[in-house]
């Protein structure tokens, strides 16, 4: 198992190194060792440009993203607002609606060509905002990554003694006080390490440039890379994977300053008998109802009205404020991907992917746990970094990473570089972190008192898991296999350069289909994907609670 992890993990990056060494890409011969490929990418102006544009973009997405989440954190988890537990659920839209179709929600809503920008431009002659810019992109990225925060900040808050701020309300402080001097200071090892995560991530974004971008002609890093790869005259050039070793690198880095960052955390934790259980929430008086308006409206604004916008998109031949949506219904776009070969053969390629693949990689990732944490074996404290990592890495450069490891290594490269196994192994062992973080936590609570009174008995390790843990654990096997369809299902990243004809997945065929101007049905497209994930969370949850009641 542990072999298995290093060579799953770390092996496509190795390639990806070399790759970026070389003068002429692996399968062409005459190649020599160079570093002319992070010349070249150095000197191309393009670059610099997407590296300013991404920066900006990430410093906007993160302080709007922390801002927004810590403050929905607070009105949830500390006040009697209105309507606090249906918001905690609701915040989270964003995780579970696939990101492609909350983009193209936003575009057909908020774009430049947009309904209401349309109604509020045109029709009502009022200043309208432009998405396809630098803050515009900052925005939508905030609005997907603010549900991060909101998670960080609401498990730290629940797992915070509430003396302070009780003694603070005591002594006559008003609910803003408390706020500003108690519990942001509580939540500072929180709202440091969110910002690092949301930071990392904006570094690799792909589907909003690519979507949003082109009108403004605005380039970030990870869309940069795939242009060059893509329309490059030399195929796979060597520039393009030295930009992917770059990135790792800062990630990389980002990664290791967020440990650190941990590391300290427990100089603010304020830790009582009571606990996080026992506290009165803090009055909000005549704010109550304001706030939780504002808040119901920007989950509307941010999910509800996107996802409208998308299933209309997908019905008419034109979203415009110049006729009325009703006058323009059409079932083309449907009647497209329900016959279109490549459309078809998208949705049943990301089905089998997901159903496999889930179901392999919670496999995996459970017996993977248990030598990690329920075994003797000498480098088992290796295989947790490990499972953790490979979610850090950039989905773009996992890609570059997984293309060149099937060329130069084959066996097994040959027999699953031009088909949907490829695929799989790609997308899975990028998201085996998230299995791992469902699965953990349930057996850290498991005693392993259990443990000792087996072997106790004669029982040898596998016996143990066999026969105890795994049973134990699957509430969270089923948990992971859910969490884990979802996201194989919404991925596109890491296949954007492994896809071949005959192997279309959802989101890479939005991506192309798009950029050829094809928008109703890519729509379409979207709105199959959110019901494929509606149906699944449905029976998904069921299933878990029947498990869970058994």
């Amino acid at each position: 198992m542990w072999g298995a992890v290093v060579v799953l993990v770390i092996g496509p990056l190795v390639p990806l190194l070399y790759a970026s060494f070389r003068s002429k890409p692996y399968y062409l011969p005459g190649g020599v060792l160079t570093v002319q490929g992070y010349r070249t990418l150095f000197a191309d102006p393009a670059f610099w440009r997407a590296v300013q544009n991404t920066l900006l973009f990430a410093v906007g997405t993160t302080v709007l993203a922390v801002a927004a989440g810590s403050a929905f954190a607070i009105l949830c988890g500390r006040t009697n607002m209105p309507g606090r537990k249906a918001y905690s659920t609701l915040l989270l839209a964003p995780i579970v609606i696939p990101p492609l179709g909350l983009i193209v929600g936003w575009v057909s809503i908020y774009g430049q060509s947009g309904y209401l920008t349309g109604l509020v431009g045109r029709n009502l002659h009022l200043p309208v905002w432009n998405l396809s810019s630098l803050p515009g992109m900052a925005l939508l990225g905030a609005a997907v990554t603010i549900p991060i925060a909101f998670l960080t900040c609401q498990a730290a808050l629940a797992g915070t003694d509430s003396s302070l701020e009780d003694a603070a309300r005591s002594a006559g402080a008003s609910p803003v006080q408390v706020i500003r001097s108690i519990t942001l200071p509580l939540l500072r090892p929180a709202l440091l390490d969110c910002t690092v995560l949301i930071f990392a991530l904006s570094l690799e974004v792909l589907g909003i440039p690519l979507f949003l971008g082109p009108p403004a002609h605005i380039d970030f890093y990870a869309s940069y890379l795939y242009s060059a790869w893509s329309g490059s005259i030399t195929p796979d050039p060597s520039y393009v994977s030295a930009g992917a070793v770059l990135l790792l690198l800062v990630v990389s880095v980002l990664l290791l300053l967020r440990s650190r960052l941990l590391g300290a955390e427990q100089r603010f934790v304020a830790a009582g008998a009571r606990g996080g259980g026992a506290y009165q929430p803090l009055d909000l008086r005549g704010w109550r109802r304001p706030l939780s308006l504002l808040v119901g409206a920007f989950i509307a604004v941010t999910s509800a009205i996107p996802l409208l916008g998308l299933v209309m998109m997908s019905g008419v031949t034109a979203l415009t404020t110049l006729v009325p949506p009703w006058h323009l219904l059409t079932g083309h776009s449907w009647h497209q991907v329900l016959t279109d070969v490549a459309f078809r053969r998208s949705i049943t390629n990301s089905l089998l992917i997901a159903l496999l693949g889930s179901a392999i990689s919670v496999g995996f990732v459970a017996v993977a746990t248990l030598v990690a944490h329920r075994s003797r074996f000498p480098l088992r404290r290796t295989i947790s970094p490990l499972l953790v990592y490979p979610r850090a890495v950039p989905g773009i450069i996992s890609g570059i990473g997984f293309f060149w490891s099937y060329l130069m290594v084959s066996p097994p490269g040959a027999q699953v570089r031009n088909n949907l196994w490829g695929e799989l192994i790609a997308l899975s062992v990028r998201n085996i972190t998230l299995a791992y973080v469902v699965i953990y936590p349930s057996l850290a609570r498991i005693n392993d008192e259990f443990d000792r009174a087996a072997r106790a008995g004669g029982a040898g390790w596998w016996t143990i898991a066999r026969r105890i843990l795994l049973p134990i654990l699957r509430p969270s096997l089923l948990a992971a296999f859910l969490l884990m369809f979802i996201t194989l299902l919404n991925d596109y990243d890491p296949v954007v350069f492994l896809q071949k004809p005959g192997t279309e997945v959802i989101g890479v065929t939005m991506l192309q289909y798009w950029q050829q101007g094809v928008v109703g049905p890519v729509a379409a497209l979207a709105v199959v994907q959110v019901l494929i994930v509606a149906v699944v969370l449905a029976i998904g949850a069921r299933a878990i609670r029947r498990v869970r009641h058994a």
